[in-house]
């Protein structure tokens, strides 16, 4: 039996010229020399082949040429916290009731947008990741798998989190990793220098406090994320010049850990910086940085940039926008409140010839989230006969 429905699959597949084609999605029966049947029964023989390769357990897997939909999303969750677990001094919900409203929400926002892979901000402990993959489970969605890694912002106790249907690759013994130096340790650690409110110039250090890279290989691609959430308060001169050092160890940590295993990169998340290649629907605001445009280009002896942020395939201009500023604090949307883009996808040139579409989803109330999930789209051809 197994062997009769693969080769109905592979004839379907292959397109009655052999090989696979437009056609190739349709699902309908191939012609069979000594069946003949109307077209309606051949729908109803549609519907039994799909039901008897669920029972059998056969899945035809990917062929070189094949087309794989991906679906990379990136959301700020804002304060993420787990019933009776507060690793941070912050906390949107105090009491466990909301903590678990909260959890449910962003689950069913999951479950709305249906990501394969799913760039997780400010959720601030291995159980929120836990309880949100449970709640997924659930729903019926058990392929996703969840992956955390505490940050080194102890004070917000904020992480970058991974929910995804792909098993991420172990990379030197860990399926996600994050990195960090100290003061003492120069290897991810950089100088930076401003001038305060009082006129003085001023030299600091910093890190890269809240970062998550990870590793998926999907059809033979490798893809490799660098998920980041950069210094906030893109207006402030510390915080600036701060931002631009995180950018450069970042920078640094695409080339030495991403590019140099052979994969392709991905920086995605609260980047908390403008981008002056794509306008944003708040015209009133520009960036006081080169942070995007260095993440971009983030090897300085290679022409040209590198990457490219996915939001310039978002047409409509009033559309660009990843962050609710609430002035007022009152949990509504007034006229003064502020609209600006500063989570963003930045995806390898390699890849943008495969982008179908790119959003931000803005049915998200603020009881979720002051951040909308960016999302990107991509069919990719499998390589090497991998699904």
């Amino acid at each position: 039996m197994r062997s009769y429905l693969a080769a109905l699959l592979a004839a379907r597949v292959a397109g009655p010229h052999g090989a696979a084609g437009p056609d190739a999605a349709n699902w309908s029966l191939p012609r069979v020399a000594r069946i003949s049947m109307p077209m309606r029964m051949r729908h109803v023989s549609n519907l039994l082949l799909l039901c008897l390769l669920g029972v059998v357990g056969w899945s035809a897997p990917a062929r070189a040429g094949d087309v794989i939909p991906l679906r990379i999303v990136t959301f700020n969750a804002e304060l993420l916290n787990a019933p009776r677990v507060t690793p941070g001094s912050l906390q949107k919900y105090r009491y466990d009731y909301g903590r678990r409203q909260h959890i449910e929400r962003v689950a069913a926002l999951i479950e709305t947008l249906d990501p394969d892979i799913l760039n997780l901000l400010e959720v601030t402990s291995r159980e929120a990741v836990d309880r949100i993959v449970a709640v997924l489970h659930e729903k019926g969605l058990t392929e996703y798998r969840g992956y955390h890694v505490d940050s080194h912002d102890t004070f917000t106790g904020l992480d970058v989190a991974l929910v995804s249907r792909y098993a991420a690759d172990v990379i030197d013994g860990q399926p996600i990793r994050t990195f960090y130096s100290d003061a003492v340790d120069p290897t991810y650690r950089r100088s930076f220098r401003f001038t305060d409110r009082d006129g003085q110039t001023l030299n600091r250090s910093t890190s890269l406090a809240r970062n998550a890279m990870y590793f998926v290989t999907v059809g033979g691609h490798k893809l490799g994320f660098l998920g980041l959430h950069l210094k906030s308060q893109p207006d402030d001169a510390y915080s600036n010049a701060r931002r631009m050092a995180e950018a450069d160890i970042a920078r640094q940590l695409v080339r030495s850990e991403i590019v140099a295993r052979g994969y392709l990169p991905i920086v995605l998340g609260d980047l908390n910086d403008y981008d002056p290649d794509v306008p944003d629907r708040d015209d009133s605001r520009s960036p006081k940085t080169t942070v995007l445009a260095d993440l971009k280009d983030f090897d300085a002896e290679r022409p040209g940039a590198e990457l490219v942020n996915a939001a310039a395939k978002i047409v409509r201009q009033a559309d660009r926008y990843t962050n609710h500023w609430d002035r007022n604090e009152n949990g509504a949307h007034d006229g003064d409140d502020v609209y600006t883009m500063i989570d963003h996808i930045l995806l390898p040139t390699e890849l943008m010839p495969y982008v179908t579409r790119v959003f931000i989803c803005h049915s998200v109330s603020a009881d979720v989230s002051d951040h909308y999930p960016v999302v990107v789209d991509l069919a990719l051809p499998a390589i090497d006969g991998e699904d």
